[in-house]
């Protein structure tokens, strides 16, 4: 219950030196929405609510990348091609920024919310969006949203979006928690039915593994979720996807990280054979972003709590 200051804690109560946190750079608006992180380790933010992109060098100096004229920058991907590409909201657009700073809006939909970007191995961009749950894969600057949407949920939005270097695409959903996987085909397959209402971010592993972040604003494990998510492929199909819920025997071990009767927010390992386990969840600590560790074992958990980061092993050890 007490402030950590540089100190890490386990769950056993060990402990032990914290790594050093140095303050790079602060951006002095009110949110950071999104980030990522180019080839010459150039830290890219997306704020808002004046829609501001700042550009952060490894030496800490920062400063202002491209203002847009929406509110706020919901989303940021790094192109093969070494663009930045920023998804914005409200009433968004895709804007493909190159490195001197020049934008042009690179994808128009006409969808609310452009909430996730993820860049594919073949140089596409996926754009993820809502009020209306659509995926999209664009190919090519100015593509129409007909011939670029791949998959049109029923789900209300497309809040995250990943990649792996074989060409699978993740997405993440809200309202009912799920996470879908694209192969190369473009065909769907749900991996995942979270009782939990929003899966908010998604992080690939070195191993295949994809960790997903599912936050629950009912906490309530008596919502119900659907059986199947409808949807339509890019071709016009019409498509139901079965799903699976993992916590449906899991739920009997009480007072444990597989109990998400009152979780706030749980993380997800799923592997590439398709089991599904719960490496962490807390009923007191919302989580908001989510990443694999380089040496496949766990991830890193960012959260709302005091703006503590926990780590956190596929065995469920958790290090504040």
């Amino acid at each position: 219950r007490g402030e950590a200051r540089g100190v890490s804690v386990t769950n056993a109560g060990t402990i032990v030196l914290a790594p050093k946190l140095n303050r790079m750079f602060d951006s002095a608006q009110s949110y950071v929405w999104s980030s990522a992180v180019d080839a010459a380790g150039n830290v890219y933010l997306g704020t808002g609510n004046d829609g501001k992109i700042f550009r952060v060098g490894a030496n800490g100096a920062g400063a202002l990348f491209y203002d847009a004229a929406e509110l706020d920058v919901t989303a940021l991907a790094i192109g093969r091609d070494g663009a930045i590409y920023a998804g914005t909201s409200p009433d968004g657009k895709v804007y493909r920024i190159d490195q001197t700073g020049r934008a042009e809006v690179f994808f128009d939909p006409d969808d609310k919310y452009i909430w996730s970007l993820a860049a594919m191995p073949d140089g596409s961009l996926a754009v993820g969006s809502g009020e209306n749950g659509k995926i999209y894969r664009v190919r090519a600057a100015n593509a129409s949203p007909q011939t670029s949407l791949l998959f049109d949920t029923s789900e209300t939005h497309i809040i995250s979006l990943a990649a792996d270097n074989q060409g699978n695409l993740y997405a993440g959903t809200d309202s009912n928690g799920l996470v879908l996987r694209f192969g190369a085909d473009g065909k769907p397959f749900a991996l995942l039915d979270s009782n939990l209402r929003e899966i908010h971010d998604l992080s690939v592993a070195p191993d295949g593994s994809v960790y997903a972040l599912a936050l629950s604003e009912a906490a309530s494990a008596s919502r119900s979720n659907p059986a199947t998510v409808t949807g339509k492929t890019d071709d016009g199909t019409n498509v139901v996807v079965a799903v699976t819920s993992v916590e449906t025997t899991q739920q009997e071990q009480p007072k444990s990280r597989y109990d998400l009767t009152t979780a706030k927010s749980a993380v997800y390992r799923l592997t590439p054979d398709g089991a599904s386990q719960i490496v962490w969840s807390s009923a007191g600590v919302t989580g908001f972003s989510v990443l694999a560790n380089p040496n496949g074992n766990g991830c890193l958990i960012g959260t709302s709590d005091k703006g503590r980061v926990y780590s956190v092993t596929n065995d469920g050890r958790e290090t504040l």
